[in-house]
């Protein structure tokens, strides 16, 4: 799924959350599929990848001082190291890195690494 993709997903699930009664449409995609099932997989593990996001926070940052949208990359990408083993872990971190250097700085662009690559290290032990 190139990192464009990515970047729909983040931003229908931003859609979504800040007005559930407004349809979501999505744009013609070769890779349609796997959108839909990130973001109705994020919907449906909301609370498990919530528990996931706080395990694998530093004690130095708060889960409830997270950016919304920064919340929602991180939240993503967990489901697709988890439920989407196929998808290479290296491609899934490189492609949310990038939309996350839309939104951020280096200092989030880091967390969202160090967060990612705790939860792949975790992921063989746990999940």
């Amino acid at each position: 799924m190139k990192g464009s993709s990515r970047l729909v997903v983040i931003q229908k699930i931003y859609e979504r959350i800040s007005d559930p009664q407004h349809q979501i449409i999505f744009p013609k995609s070769s890779y349609i599929r796997i959108i839909k099932k990130v973001f109705n997989g994020f919907f449906e593990k909301e609370k498990y990848l919530d528990e996931i996001l706080i395990s694998n926070l530093s004690t130095k940052v708060s889960f409830k001082n997270l950016d919304m949208i920064l919340k929602i990359i991180l939240k993503a990408a967990i489901f697709e190291i988890i439920y989407m083993p196929k998808i290479p872990f290296k491609v899934v971190i490189d492609e949310y890195l990038a939309v996350t250097e839309m939104y951020y700085d280096i200092k989030q662009k880091s967390l969202v690494n160090a967060v990612l690559d705790a939860v792949f290290k975790s992921k063989s032990k746990v999940f």
